[in-house]
């Protein structure tokens, strides 16, 4: 900005004067910033408008000039608590007589109370005493009503769920949990928890119907069927996958077993897929654990991880040395810092320096070339010499290994020693879908069972089934909630004419509301001598009267709007207008006692006769609801008509045209083009006016160059004269 001289030789105020010289040629802007302004709230209350009659145009109204809306029915029963039913238009006029023979029901079946399970103390030893189950007891510590372990190693449970489709299983050892069996549970499709307070398991299929029963079994596996077990998980490197691809190879394993999976080509694809992955787990982490392993035999002294010898000393040092300088023998003054340091630390801080050492440089390892080679050459073609047989083998021999010990999986565990009641500690016995009364299961366990079955209903003699609670005939939706016991309960279709009428109702509650709207708009009083208010004239005012000042310019901006009053003429004279009907009459809607009120300020709302709600006529006869009980098919020709005029018209007026965008009731293009003329126009203004407010300071810095030169001259006169 540049330096100006205001007033220093003069003494006049020139900030003063050129702002009150710029504010004549400001008004000319602020002309322009009002325009804008003022456009802009008048879009905005447009798009509030356009908004509403769209609304209305895709809702109320599009809906009334359908004919299916006249057609609503409503079906009737005679006792709700056994039955319930709702219609649509398609269903048969008339008395339906229905019998409820059974619900639909999932099945569902709720464990005997657990007997508890042994204490076992740290080492894993029994106390002696009894305690309650929770998620984390393991298995083989339940107890029986007579207080003896049921579980064993090499049970298997097995659960088929619905139709058989979605099964798994669980391999009982010596660490599987109550949890472990919830989860197997949800795996095979059931709705599974273990309630601790109760002591109960609470299993359900997920759905109802027949098809949804499920069974729960147990088997005592021979040794050779155990070693089938360990042998897949070994061929496939179970132990090296995530927790998600294990639960994806043991389904695969359980479909093997339960005969809903065939070994061949497309299985031997999938068990390749994750032994790649495993092997590629398992050769990386073979590499990371052998040289963590070899430094800290390097570095620590014992398995405690103590550090007391002088290699880990030398290793902290030379370490260091390394990240500091890159070269272990420089800097002798940074070595001894080092030692220093080494040798005023306690032996937990050795310990964790030597620890965060040992996993750096396990890091740098695995991040070499060399590492990486080697890593790339043991996934292919195994590691010689490696514990694992499954990090030694090749990629060949691992496909062979996983073939082999699949197809023996599947050979060997076709046939299982039943054992069922190993699952007493459950407080299960075995499940295979029928119906247990409580108290009255093989084990005398306390099990209920309740079985899975369909819907079944009678209907005018003929008996249907549904999978659930619901059963659609002929129109008709029936909602089951209990058996009638023999009885018949009536199911009465017929019109619905209460809810036509509250459709119209609500048509002409929103119609009322928009054409208000648009009547407020049109016929506001003007805000003659109100401006949008400049920033600084708001500085003055509270924002409360700022409100009022911009509400009151607001309110006006629709006043006597030339589009406003096109739409206010399409509401009112497609609705006020008449319709010939079939029958060669014609009807307008004060034949269906449909009307305006003699109030001209009301500006054409409707009202409907004899409705409790309406203040001005609610005192006389209803003649809309007589229409419809008579001749519902004559108020649906009527209303029909009017109403698709109305909607035809509005379809017209809101089509993209030069000025408007298609949806839209107001030209909003050329509202569009206007503030961006106007924007245009204030920067030009802007560029105008900085340009001459430079000039006037040009002018002033200039007089009070010549003022202060002048002086300088008299003052020099003034000397030569003493």
């Amino acid at each position: 900005m540049p330096i100006r001289m205001s007033g220093m030789m003069s003494g006049m105020d020139t900030d003063s004067i050129v702002q009150s010289l710029m504010s004549a040629h400001r008004m000319k802007q602020t002309k322009i910033s009002n325009k804008k302004q003022t456009l802009e709230w008048k879009k905005e209350l447009w798009g509030d408008m356009n908004t509403k009659i769209l609304n209305f145009y895709k809702g109320s109204l599009s809906k009334l000039k359908m004919q299916s809306t006249y057609k609503t029915k409503s079906a009737v029963s005679s006792d709700t608590s056994k039955i319930t039913a709702t219609a649509n238009a398609n269903a048969s006029e008339g008395t339906y007589k229905i019998k409820v023979n059974s619900v639909a029901s999932s099945q569902y079946v709720t464990s005997g109370k657990l007997a508890g399970a042994r204490e076992v103390d740290d080492q894993g030893n029994p106390t002696g005493n009894t305690v309650k189950v929770s998620n984390s007891t393991k298995l083989v510590d339940l107890l029986d009503s007579s207080g003896n372990t049921t579980f064993s190693k090499g049970t298997q449970i097995t659960i088929k769920g619905s139709n058989g489709t979605n099964n798994a299983t669980l391999f009982v050892d010596e660490n599987t949990t109550v949890a472990d069996f919830v989860a197997t549970a949800q795996s095979a499709g059931l709705t599974a928890s273990f309630d601790a307070s109760q002591q109960r398991f609470f299993l359900a299929s997920g759905k109802s119907g027949d098809d949804q029963k499920f069974t729960i079994t147990s088997a005592a596996l021979t040794q050779q069927q155990q070693d089938a077990i360990a042998g897949w998980k070994e061929a496939v490197g179970y132990n090296y996958l995530s927790s998600g691809d294990k639960a994806a190879v043991s389904k695969l394993f359980d479909g093997l077993q339960t005969g809903t999976v065939t070994y061949g080509t497309e299985v031997e694809e999938q068990l390749k897929g994750y032994v790649e992955k495993a092997q590629e787990a398992g050769v990386t982490s073979y590499y990371r654990n052998r040289e963590t392993e070899r430094l800290n035999n390097l570095y620590f002294d014992d398995a405690d991880h103590k550090v007391v010898s002088a290699s880990a000393k030398q290793a902290y040092i030379d370490y260091g040395m390394k990240k500091a300088t890159g070269d272990a023998t420089a800097d002798a003054a940074l070595r001894t810092k080092l030692e220093d340091e080494w040798n005023t630390m306690v032996a937990d801080d050795r310990a964790a320096a030597m620890a965060d050492i040992v996993s750096k440089q396990t890091a740098e390892y695995m991040d070499s070339a060399s590492t990486k080679a080697d890593i790339a050459a043991g996934i292919s073609g195994g590691i010689a010499g490696a514990a694992d047989p499954f990090l030694a083998a090749s990629n060949s021999q691992r496909e062979t290994n996983i073939n082999s010990a699949a197809q023996n999986f599947n050979s060997v565990m076709s046939s299982l020693a039943d054992n069922s009641s190993q699952m007493a500690g459950l407080g299960i016995s075995a499940v295979d879908g029928s119906a247990v009364a409580e108290g009255t299961d093989a084990a005398g366990l306390g099990m209920v069972v309740v079985k899975a079955q369909n819907a079944s209903v009678t209907v005018n003699g003929a008996t249907l089934t549904s999978e659930d609670s619901t059963l659609t005939v002929n129109g008709l939706t029936l909602n089951i909630l209990d058996s009638t016991e023999g009885k018949e309960v009536s199911i009465t279709v017929s019109k619905d004419t209460s809810a036509v009428y509250d459709t119209i109702k609500d048509f002409i509650s929103e119609y009322n509301s928009i054409l208000k709207s648009m009547n407020t708009g049109y016929n506001a009083a003007t805000a003659r001598g109100y401006d949008p208010l400049t920033d600084d004239q708001k500085k003055a005012m509270t924002d409360d009267e700022i409100e009022k000042w911009e509400g009151k310019i607001k309110s006006s901006l629709l006043r006597r709007d030339n589009t406003l009053s096109g739409l206010i003429s399409s509401f009112r004279n497609n609705m006020m207008g008449s319709y010939k009907a079939s029958d060669g009459k014609t009807y307008s809607l004060a034949s269906l006692g449909i009307t305006t009120s003699t109030d001209y300020k009301e500006g054409g709302l409707l009202h409907i006769k004899g409705d409790e709600d309406d203040d001005v006529f609610g005192d006389e006869e209803n003649k809309l609801q007589k229409m419809l009980d008579e001749d519902p098919d004559l108020v649906m020709e009527i209303l029909t008509g009017l109403t698709n005029n109305l909607y035809e018209d509005l379809k017209k007026r809101m089509a993209s045209t030069s000025m408007s965008s298609a949806m839209t009731f107001y030209n909003d293009k050329e509202m569009n083009s206007q503030l961006s003329d106007y924007a245009k126009d204030i920067r030009k203004w802007d560029v105008k006016l900085n340009a001459l407010e430079d000039k006037y300071y040009k002018q002033f810095t200039a007089m009070e160059k010549a003022m202060a030169s002048m002086q300088s001259q008299q003052n020099a006169l003034a000397g030569l004269f003493g």
